[in-house]
């Protein structure tokens, strides 16, 4: 899934116990303080990531949880 992701992602991020780690792209130093704030706030149980493809949708890994998910699109895609 990683070659996938690779190919297709012009960002990608991946989250493990509060820790936010840019795999492939830039995102602001603004959307990267409101992650950190996020997922401190509320942690995620497992290891977990979301990607962003050139036509601006963000997807998530389905382990993912739906209760993060519109706060993650709020802050990737303003």
């Amino acid at each position: 899934m990683a070659e996938f992701i690779e190919r297709v992602a012009t960002d990608w991020i991946e989250v493990r116990a509060k820790h936010v780690r840019v795999r492939k792209g830039h995102p602001g130093m603004l959307q990267m303080k409101q992650l950190r704030a996020l997922f401190e706030a509320d942690s995620l149980p497992v290891m977990s990531c979301f990607w962003i493809t050139r036509d601006k949708r963000i997807h998530f890994k389905p382990n993912f949880p739906a209760s993060l998910r519109p706060a993650v699109r709020a802050i990737m895609l303003p």
